[in-house]
């Protein structure tokens, strides 16, 4: 008799243990599921209703979104990510608070875009949709921040659209576009950020085009202390900023360019080096403000590269102060002393377009001169 009950005591005990067992897992089942339903929740609100998720992957440390889709307004760029992987503060993403410790966005397809009063806006798409979204039980986000401790973004295409300097927008392509930015904080709250960028040219018809940047910005400040490095960017990109009334005629050549730029209570400080490669021009008119004859005339004499140091200063806020314009003015500055040095060998039997040259080049250096 002991031997039969100590075998049903046995049973029992085991089935009291594996009773247990499914239980626990029935709760961790019923608790993933209400963390994925949370989740998915708090990430509808925060993207907003018109956005789109393919789905949602919830861990004890992240959250993973796929093929991430939100639709920009008539007329603006939507933006897209193949992968997003969140990794929240728990306790505060419960409480309807975006706190994160990491977000790494991979294959992505967004836009930058520079509008005709000079506002730079990352991703107007998505902000649109941040602060369309809510922070829970009907409250709006609009007030309600969003923080990032390290925001990365890897294997994405980009598209500069700057309003300003053309209209249609004038249009730059990247694409392998690697960049991190840390601590984010949307609205910005005036804390700088370090910031760096790589990417490349598309479309770029010399061959590869490397952009590099890496310094500290203010999101939706003006603050910066910024390095940039470009090499062999395609003339057709650049030639808007190189000249307000010769671009057009640019048709060929690439630009190097190494730029460090402080911007401190709207006051902006500049300085640089450009090198320019195997220009070629078409049509008439002045190139670089400088009369066109000249200028063939003393390139003919050169390498097939011209180089020249430049400095800007100016405050932002200032309406008399431009920074494309001002920097075209460098160009033209620089570009009259980089081929003012040989321009009377390469000009033999041109000497009217010397001539006019040399009226240029005065002009331009002249110190009263607005």
């Amino acid at each position: 008799m002991s031997l039969n009950a100590d075998a049903r005591r046995g049973r029992s005990g085991w089935g009291n243990v594996l009773a247990i067992l499914l239980l626990i897992a029935a709760i961790a089942g019923v608790l993933a599921l209400a963390a994925t339903r949370i989740a998915e929740q708090r990430i509808a609100s925060m993207l907003g209703p018109r956005s789109q998720v393919g789905n949602v992957q919830v861990g004890f440390r992240q959250v993973v979104l796929t093929d991430v889709a939100v639709p920009g307004a008539s007329g603006q760029p939507g933006a897209r990510a193949r992968r997003i992987v969140l990794e929240p503060e728990w306790s505060a993403f419960l409480r309807h608070e975006a706190v994160f410790k990491r977000i790494t966005i991979e294959d992505f397809d967004f836009a930058v875009v520079r509008g005709a009063d000079g506002a730079m806006q990352i991703s107007p798409a998505v902000q649109a949709a941040l602060r369309a979204g809510d922070g829970g039980d009907g409250k709006s986000r609009r007030n309600e921040p969003i923080r990032v401790a390290d925001l990365v973004l890897r294997d994405g295409r980009l598209q500069y659209l700057d309003g300003e300097v053309a209209k249609p927008p004038h249009r730059i392509p990247f694409t392998d576009v690697q960049a991190r930015l840390h601590p984010v904080m949307i609205p910005g709250d005036g804390t700088a950020s370090d910031m760096e960028f790589s990417g490349k040219v598309e479309e770029n018809r010399n061959g590869e085009s490397t952009v590099r940047a890496q310094g500290k910005v203010v999101v939706g400040g003006t603050d910066a202390d910024m390095t940039v490095a470009v090499r062999n960017m395609d003339i057709r990109y650049a030639a808007p900023y190189l000249s307000d009334n010769g671009a057009g005629s640019l048709t060929a050549g690439s630009m190097d360019l190494d730029m460090k730029t402080a911007i401190k209570g709207r006051e902006l400080r500049a300085s640089g080096a450009v090198a320019l490669h195997g220009l070629k021009f078409g049509g008439d008119g002045n190139l670089f403000s400088l009369p066109r004859k000249a200028v063939l005339a003393a390139l003919k004499d050169k390498s097939g590269t011209i180089r020249f140091d430049f400095a800007l200063a100016g405050r932002l806020d200032n309406p008399k102060f431009s920074v494309t314009r001002g920097f075209s003015a460098q160009v033209a500055q620089g570009f009259g002393h980089a081929i003012g040095v040989g321009a009377e060998g390469a000009a033999e039997g041109v000497s009217g377009a010397v001539k006019e040259l040399g009226n240029a080049l005065s002009d331009l250096l002249s110190p009263g001169k607005p």
